[in-house]
Protein backbone atom coordinates (compact mmCIF):
# COMPACT_ATOMS: atom_id res chain seq x y z
CA UNK A 1 0.00 0.00 0.00
CA UNK A 2 1.66 3.15 -0.84
CA UNK A 3 1.81 5.86 1.07
CA UNK A 4 -0.57 8.98 1.35
CA UNK A 5 1.45 11.27 -1.24
CA UNK A 6 1.95 14.95 0.49
CA UNK A 7 0.14 18.42 -1.40
CA UNK A 8 2.17 19.59 -4.21
CA UNK A 9 3.89 22.96 -3.55
CA UNK A 10 2.46 25.54 -6.14
CA UNK A 11 4.44 24.68 -8.90
CA UNK A 12 5.93 28.39 -10.61
CA UNK A 13 4.03 28.27 -14.02
CA UNK A 14 0.71 29.57 -11.90
CA UNK A 15 2.67 32.94 -10.65
CA UNK A 16 2.49 34.56 -13.69
CA UNK A 17 -1.45 33.38 -14.22
CA UNK A 18 -1.98 35.07 -10.62
CA UNK A 19 -0.14 38.09 -11.33
CA UNK A 20 -2.13 38.45 -14.73
CA UNK A 21 -5.46 38.04 -12.67
CA UNK A 22 -4.55 40.57 -9.95
CA UNK A 23 -3.00 43.35 -12.63
CA UNK A 24 -6.57 44.68 -13.82
CA UNK A 25 -7.29 45.38 -10.31
CA UNK A 26 -3.91 47.10 -9.49
CA UNK A 27 -4.14 49.42 -12.73
CA UNK A 28 -7.86 50.23 -11.47
CA UNK A 29 -6.80 51.29 -8.51
CA UNK A 30 -4.43 53.17 -9.46
CA UNK A 31 -6.33 55.12 -12.01
CA UNK A 32 -8.99 55.84 -9.45
CA UNK A 33 -6.23 57.11 -6.87
CA UNK A 34 -5.02 59.49 -10.00
CA UNK A 35 -7.83 61.12 -10.64
CA UNK A 36 -9.25 61.35 -6.73
CA UNK A 37 -5.84 62.65 -5.67
CA UNK A 38 -3.96 64.07 -8.70
CA UNK A 39 -2.41 67.06 -6.84
CA UNK A 40 1.14 64.98 -6.01
CA UNK A 41 -0.65 62.57 -4.12
CA UNK A 42 -2.15 65.77 -1.66
CA UNK A 43 -5.38 65.15 -0.75
CA UNK A 44 -7.57 67.84 -1.98
CA UNK A 45 -9.19 69.96 0.19
CA UNK A 46 -12.88 69.34 -1.44
CA UNK A 47 -13.06 65.65 0.22
CA UNK A 48 -13.08 67.38 3.84
CA UNK A 49 -15.44 70.35 3.30
CA UNK A 50 -15.40 72.05 6.66
CA UNK A 51 -12.23 70.63 8.47
CA UNK A 52 -9.12 73.08 8.93
CA UNK A 53 -6.61 72.36 6.32
CA UNK A 54 -4.58 75.23 7.23
CA UNK A 55 -2.13 76.78 9.23
CA UNK A 56 -4.56 79.00 11.47
CA UNK A 57 -1.57 81.18 12.85
CA UNK A 58 -1.04 82.09 8.90
CA UNK A 59 -4.09 84.75 8.57
CA UNK A 60 -2.80 85.34 4.85
CA UNK A 61 -2.85 82.10 3.38
CA UNK A 62 -5.94 80.09 1.65
CA UNK A 63 -9.00 79.91 3.86
CA UNK A 64 -10.32 76.64 4.99
CA UNK A 65 -13.49 76.05 4.84
CA UNK A 66 -16.25 76.85 2.33
CA UNK A 67 -17.17 80.20 4.45
CA UNK A 68 -13.77 81.57 4.65
CA UNK A 69 -13.94 82.00 0.83
CA UNK A 70 -17.16 83.73 0.07
CA UNK A 71 -16.92 81.54 -3.87
CA UNK A 72 -19.80 78.78 -2.40
CA UNK A 73 -17.73 77.08 -5.19
CA UNK A 74 -14.36 77.12 -4.41
CA UNK A 75 -11.88 79.42 -5.24
CA UNK A 76 -12.31 80.75 -9.42
CA UNK A 77 -11.00 78.08 -11.74
CA UNK A 78 -7.34 78.41 -12.76
CA UNK A 79 -8.55 79.78 -16.64
CA UNK A 80 -10.67 81.96 -15.29
CA UNK A 81 -8.61 85.42 -14.71
CA UNK A 82 -9.05 87.30 -11.42
CA UNK A 83 -9.68 90.86 -11.46
CA UNK A 84 -10.87 91.74 -8.18
CA UNK A 85 -9.88 90.86 -4.89
CA UNK A 86 -11.84 91.62 -1.30
CA UNK A 87 -11.53 91.08 1.94
CA UNK A 88 -14.87 91.47 4.25
CA UNK A 89 -15.18 91.46 8.10
CA UNK A 90 -17.68 90.29 9.65
CA UNK A 91 -18.06 92.28 13.72
CA UNK A 92 -19.52 90.03 15.91
CA UNK A 93 -19.04 89.17 19.64
CA UNK A 94 -17.55 85.40 20.92
CA UNK A 95 -21.15 83.77 21.91
CA UNK A 96 -23.13 84.56 18.87
CA UNK A 97 -22.60 80.85 17.34
CA UNK A 98 -25.95 80.50 16.12
CA UNK A 99 -25.35 83.35 13.72
CA UNK A 100 -22.68 82.34 12.81
CA UNK A 101 -23.06 79.26 11.91
CA UNK A 102 -26.65 80.30 9.87
CA UNK A 103 -24.06 82.87 7.97
CA UNK A 104 -21.61 80.42 7.22
CA UNK A 105 -24.87 77.94 5.77
CA UNK A 106 -26.37 81.02 3.98
CA UNK A 107 -23.36 82.15 2.31
CA UNK A 108 -22.18 78.59 1.24
CA UNK A 109 -24.52 78.23 -1.00
CA UNK A 110 -24.31 81.24 -2.96
CA UNK A 111 -23.50 81.99 -6.24
CA UNK A 112 -19.51 81.94 -7.00
CA UNK A 113 -18.68 85.36 -8.23
CA UNK A 114 -17.26 85.78 -11.52
CA UNK A 115 -13.57 86.70 -11.82
CA UNK A 116 -13.40 87.55 -8.25
CA UNK A 117 -12.23 86.54 -5.02
CA UNK A 118 -13.98 87.75 -1.64
CA UNK A 119 -12.52 86.41 1.39
CA UNK A 120 -14.60 86.42 5.17
CA UNK A 121 -13.55 86.66 8.61
CA UNK A 122 -15.68 86.67 11.54
CA UNK A 123 -13.40 89.62 13.68
CA UNK A 124 -13.97 89.39 17.27
CA UNK A 125 -11.93 90.91 20.76
CA UNK A 126 -10.21 89.35 23.45
CA UNK A 127 -12.61 86.65 24.51
CA UNK A 128 -13.08 86.66 28.52
CA UNK A 129 -15.37 83.70 29.24
CA UNK A 130 -13.77 80.18 29.35
CA UNK A 131 -16.59 78.82 27.92
CA UNK A 132 -16.18 81.25 24.62
CA UNK A 133 -12.57 80.63 24.54
CA UNK A 134 -12.53 76.82 24.35
CA UNK A 135 -15.76 77.02 22.25
CA UNK A 136 -14.12 79.54 19.69
CA UNK A 137 -10.94 77.99 19.51
CA UNK A 138 -13.37 74.33 18.23
CA UNK A 139 -14.62 76.94 15.67
CA UNK A 140 -11.15 78.15 14.46
CA UNK A 141 -9.94 74.63 14.51
CA UNK A 142 -13.23 73.68 12.27
CA UNK A 143 -13.64 76.21 10.22
CA UNK A 144 -10.32 78.59 10.13
CA UNK A 145 -12.66 81.93 9.57
CA UNK A 146 -12.28 83.87 12.48
CA UNK A 147 -9.70 86.54 13.77
CA UNK A 148 -9.61 87.62 17.06
CA UNK A 149 -8.03 91.37 17.87
CA UNK A 150 -6.52 92.31 20.60
CA UNK A 151 -8.74 94.78 22.11
CA UNK A 152 -11.56 94.83 24.56
CA UNK A 153 -14.89 93.73 23.25
CA UNK A 154 -17.14 96.70 22.46
CA UNK A 155 -19.73 98.33 20.46
CA UNK A 156 -18.54 101.93 19.78
CA UNK A 157 -14.97 101.92 21.54
CA UNK A 158 -12.35 100.98 19.05
CA UNK A 159 -13.22 97.64 17.49
CA UNK A 160 -13.65 98.90 13.79
CA UNK A 161 -10.08 100.95 14.32
CA UNK A 162 -8.60 97.83 15.52
CA UNK A 163 -10.42 95.75 13.07
CA UNK A 164 -8.84 97.72 10.11
CA UNK A 165 -5.66 98.60 11.43
CA UNK A 166 -4.53 95.23 12.16
CA UNK A 167 -5.60 94.27 7.99
CA UNK A 168 -1.96 94.99 6.25
CA UNK A 169 -0.32 93.16 9.21
CA UNK A 170 -2.69 90.11 8.60
CA UNK A 171 -3.46 89.60 5.42
CA UNK A 172 -1.64 89.67 2.22
CA UNK A 173 -3.01 92.98 -0.13
CA UNK A 174 -6.65 93.25 -1.02
CA UNK A 175 -8.01 95.45 -3.61
CA UNK A 176 -10.79 96.71 -1.33
CA UNK A 177 -11.70 95.39 2.75
CA UNK A 178 -15.11 95.87 3.74
CA UNK A 179 -16.55 95.54 7.60
CA UNK A 180 -20.53 94.44 8.24
CA UNK A 181 -22.77 92.99 10.80
CA UNK A 182 -23.65 89.46 11.99
CA UNK A 183 -27.47 90.89 11.45
CA UNK A 184 -26.01 91.83 7.13
CA UNK A 185 -26.61 89.47 4.32
CA UNK A 186 -24.33 90.42 1.45
CA UNK A 187 -24.91 89.09 -1.94
CA UNK A 188 -21.90 88.37 -2.36
CA UNK A 189 -21.83 88.09 -6.93
CA UNK A 190 -24.08 91.60 -6.82
CA UNK A 191 -21.25 93.36 -4.34
CA UNK A 192 -18.44 92.03 -6.97
CA UNK A 193 -19.93 93.36 -9.88
CA UNK A 194 -21.17 96.84 -8.06
CA UNK A 195 -17.06 97.26 -7.13
CA UNK A 196 -16.11 96.12 -10.33
CA UNK A 197 -14.67 99.38 -12.29
CA UNK A 198 -14.94 101.44 -9.55
CA UNK A 199 -11.94 103.37 -8.41
CA UNK A 200 -8.87 101.60 -6.42
CA UNK A 201 -7.43 104.75 -4.34
CA UNK A 202 -9.78 106.69 -1.70
CA UNK A 203 -13.08 104.55 -2.39
CA UNK A 204 -15.52 104.35 0.13
CA UNK A 205 -19.08 102.25 -0.98
CA UNK A 206 -21.41 101.57 1.14
CA UNK A 207 -25.15 103.17 2.19
CA UNK A 208 -24.81 106.87 2.53
CA UNK A 209 -26.73 107.91 5.52
CA UNK A 210 -28.64 110.41 6.41
CA UNK A 211 -30.24 109.70 3.07
CA UNK A 212 -30.77 112.92 0.91
CA UNK A 213 -29.73 115.27 3.95
CA UNK A 214 -26.94 116.61 5.46
CA UNK A 215 -24.31 115.45 2.58
CA UNK A 216 -21.55 117.42 4.02
CA UNK A 217 -21.76 114.80 7.29
CA UNK A 218 -22.81 111.69 5.27
CA UNK A 219 -21.24 108.67 6.47
CA UNK A 220 -21.59 104.96 5.17
CA UNK A 221 -24.63 102.96 7.48
CA UNK A 222 -22.93 100.30 9.56
CA UNK A 223 -24.84 98.20 7.84
CA UNK A 224 -21.55 97.43 5.82
CA UNK A 225 -19.32 99.68 3.58
CA UNK A 226 -16.20 98.62 1.71
CA UNK A 227 -12.69 100.83 1.19
CA UNK A 228 -9.97 100.58 -1.01
CA UNK A 229 -6.53 99.04 0.26
CA UNK A 230 -4.54 102.16 0.24
CA UNK A 231 -7.57 103.52 2.94
CA UNK A 232 -6.72 100.23 4.98
CA UNK A 233 -3.01 101.15 4.79
CA UNK A 234 -3.56 104.90 5.81
CA UNK A 235 -5.66 103.89 8.81
CA UNK A 236 -2.72 101.43 10.07
CA UNK A 237 -0.33 104.01 10.00
CA UNK A 238 -2.74 106.98 11.38
CA UNK A 239 -2.34 105.96 15.38
CA UNK A 240 -4.00 108.82 16.26
CA UNK A 241 -7.18 107.92 15.03
CA UNK A 242 -7.44 105.25 17.48
CA UNK A 243 -8.63 107.70 19.91
CA UNK A 244 -10.07 110.50 17.47
CA UNK A 245 -14.09 108.75 18.81
CA UNK A 246 -17.05 111.13 19.05
CA UNK A 247 -19.94 109.55 18.01
CA UNK A 248 -21.24 105.92 16.95
CA UNK A 249 -17.68 104.52 15.18
CA UNK A 250 -19.38 104.61 11.76
CA UNK A 251 -19.67 108.48 12.00
CA UNK A 252 -16.44 108.43 13.38
CA UNK A 253 -15.12 106.28 10.47
CA UNK A 254 -16.65 108.96 7.60
CA UNK A 255 -15.18 111.55 9.76
CA UNK A 256 -12.12 110.19 9.76
CA UNK A 257 -11.45 109.74 5.87
CA UNK A 258 -13.20 113.53 5.53
CA UNK A 259 -9.92 115.08 7.86
CA UNK A 260 -7.80 112.72 6.24
CA UNK A 261 -8.45 113.53 2.67
CA UNK A 262 -9.54 110.06 1.99
CA UNK A 263 -13.44 111.39 1.17
CA UNK A 264 -13.04 111.32 -2.57
CA UNK A 265 -14.66 108.50 -4.37
CA UNK A 266 -17.77 107.91 -2.86
CA UNK A 267 -20.10 105.32 -4.11
CA UNK A 268 -23.99 105.08 -2.85
CA UNK A 269 -25.47 101.60 -3.48
CA UNK A 270 -28.89 103.14 -2.02
CA UNK A 271 -31.79 100.96 -2.98
CA UNK A 272 -29.41 98.12 -3.50
CA UNK A 273 -28.57 98.13 0.21
CA UNK A 274 -31.54 98.47 2.44
CA UNK A 275 -32.86 97.28 5.62
CA UNK A 276 -35.48 94.43 6.02
CA UNK A 277 -38.66 95.30 6.01
CA UNK A 278 -41.99 93.36 5.34
CA UNK A 279 -45.96 93.84 5.04
CA UNK A 280 -46.48 92.51 8.52
CA UNK A 281 -44.32 94.96 10.24
CA UNK A 282 -45.69 98.10 11.63
CA UNK A 283 -43.21 100.57 10.74
CA UNK A 284 -43.56 102.27 7.25
CA UNK A 285 -40.97 102.09 4.33
CA UNK A 286 -38.82 104.85 3.77
CA UNK A 287 -35.05 105.66 2.02
CA UNK A 288 -33.45 103.03 3.65
CA UNK A 289 -36.10 99.91 4.49
CA UNK A 290 -38.08 98.51 1.98
CA UNK A 291 -39.38 94.93 0.82
CA UNK A 292 -36.41 92.89 -1.16
CA UNK A 293 -35.18 93.57 -4.84
CA UNK A 294 -34.24 91.22 -7.05
CA UNK A 295 -30.36 92.90 -7.31
CA UNK A 296 -30.31 93.60 -4.05
CA UNK A 297 -26.24 94.49 -2.91
CA UNK A 298 -26.87 93.68 0.77
CA UNK A 299 -29.85 93.20 3.15
CA UNK A 300 -30.01 94.62 6.98
CA UNK A 301 -31.75 94.59 10.11
CA UNK A 302 -31.79 90.49 10.11
CA UNK A 303 -32.55 90.29 13.77
CA UNK A 304 -34.30 86.99 13.88
CA UNK A 305 -34.89 83.66 12.34
CA UNK A 306 -37.87 84.24 10.43
CA UNK A 307 -36.45 87.32 9.20
CA UNK A 308 -33.11 85.56 7.71
CA UNK A 309 -35.57 82.51 6.16
CA UNK A 310 -37.54 85.11 4.47
CA UNK A 311 -34.73 86.81 2.82
CA UNK A 312 -32.77 83.50 1.65
CA UNK A 313 -36.36 82.34 0.46
CA UNK A 314 -36.58 85.45 -1.40
CA UNK A 315 -32.77 85.17 -2.80
CA UNK A 316 -33.27 81.13 -4.09
CA UNK A 317 -31.16 80.02 -1.46
CA UNK A 318 -33.64 77.05 -1.17
CA UNK A 319 -33.65 76.24 -5.01
CA UNK A 320 -31.46 73.46 -4.70
CA UNK A 321 -33.23 71.41 -2.79
CA UNK A 322 -34.46 67.82 -4.55
CA UNK A 323 -37.84 65.93 -4.47
CA UNK A 324 -37.03 63.30 -1.91
CA UNK A 325 -39.47 60.66 -0.23
CA UNK A 326 -36.95 61.32 3.22
CA UNK A 327 -38.83 64.77 3.45
CA UNK A 328 -41.81 66.95 2.90
CA UNK A 329 -41.51 70.59 3.21
CA UNK A 330 -44.12 72.96 1.70
CA UNK A 331 -41.87 75.75 0.41
CA UNK A 332 -45.13 77.72 -1.44
CA UNK A 333 -47.14 78.69 1.92
CA UNK A 334 -44.33 81.09 2.97
CA UNK A 335 -44.18 84.92 2.66
CA UNK A 336 -43.72 86.55 -0.85
CA UNK A 337 -42.89 90.11 -1.80
CA UNK A 338 -45.55 91.36 -4.17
Amino acid sequence: MKPPSSPRAPSSASSPRTSLFLLPGILLAAVIYLVLFPDNFRLPAGMFIGSSSCNNDDYSGSPSSVFGRLAAGGSPAEEEEVDLRLLMGIVTIPSTYERRALLRLAYSLQPRPVRAVVDVRFVMCRIEREEDRILVALEIIAHGDVVVLNCTENMNDGKTYAYFSAVPELFGRYDYVGKTDDDTYYRVAALAESLRGKARRDAYQGFLTPCHWLPEKQYMSGMGYVVSWDVVEWIAATPELRDDHHDWEDVDFGGWLRKGGRYKNVYNEEPRMYDYWDREMATDINCFRHEHIADAVAVHKLKDRLKWARTLHFFNATQGLKPSKLYHLDLQNVYHVV
